[in-house]
């Protein structure tokens, strides 16, 4: 049993860092997965302003920011092709769930489609957390994953719903 756990906590980490959302989705009905389409967001509004404006109220433990280029290493199922901007940020070392992404598709339908791949990257994330750090399960257990106009967001924070606050605040 004792080598279960350390083989655990040395793969663990390193799946976390190579990429570990390139599996099929899954559902949840658990998650707060919400849908905001009422109002346009303003167009000229960055993926990145609105993480950092998460960011300077919840922070994340040894956050990394990663932008366009990185997302089909840490969202496997997205269509870069539609993705106008984004922004992500999590934590870096991989042993917390904390992340936030802000993603800004070419159209409405887009958003939706990345709607869905956020939604099969937190069954990932909910699958591999589970039994690497149950203690932070209340953050993916408490997910936000919404679309509002062309953009689709991803938060999985110690206070979700306040990020969530904060990134409408931002795209209205």
């Amino acid at each position: 049993m004792k080598i279960r756990n350390i083989i655990s906590a040395l793969l663990i980490p390193a799946i976390l860092l190579t990429g570990c959302s390139k599996t099929e989705q899954g559902s949840n009905t658990d998650t707060k997965q919400e849908q905001t389409d009422s109002a346009a967001p303003e167009a000229n509004v960055s993926a990145s302003d609105v993480v950092k404006a998460v960011l300077a109220e919840i922070s994340i433990n040894s956050s990394v920011e990663k932008g366009k280029g990185d997302l089909e290493n840490y969202y496997a199922s997205l269509d870069t092709a539609t993705v106008e901007d984004a922004a992500f940020a999590m934590c870096g070392s991989g042993a917390l769930p904390d992340e936030i992404a802000v993603i800004k598709c070419k159209t409405a339908d887009d958003a939706k489609n990345a709607e869905a791949a956020l939604k099969s990257k937190l069954e990932k994330q909910k699958e591999l957390f589970s039994t690497y750090t149950p203690d932070e399960m209340y953050k993916l257990e408490g997910a936000v994953i919404f679309t509002k106009g062309n953009y689709a967001v991803f938060i999985a924070l110690s206070d979700n719903d306040k990020a969530k606050s904060i990134v409408e605040g931002k795209l209205s």
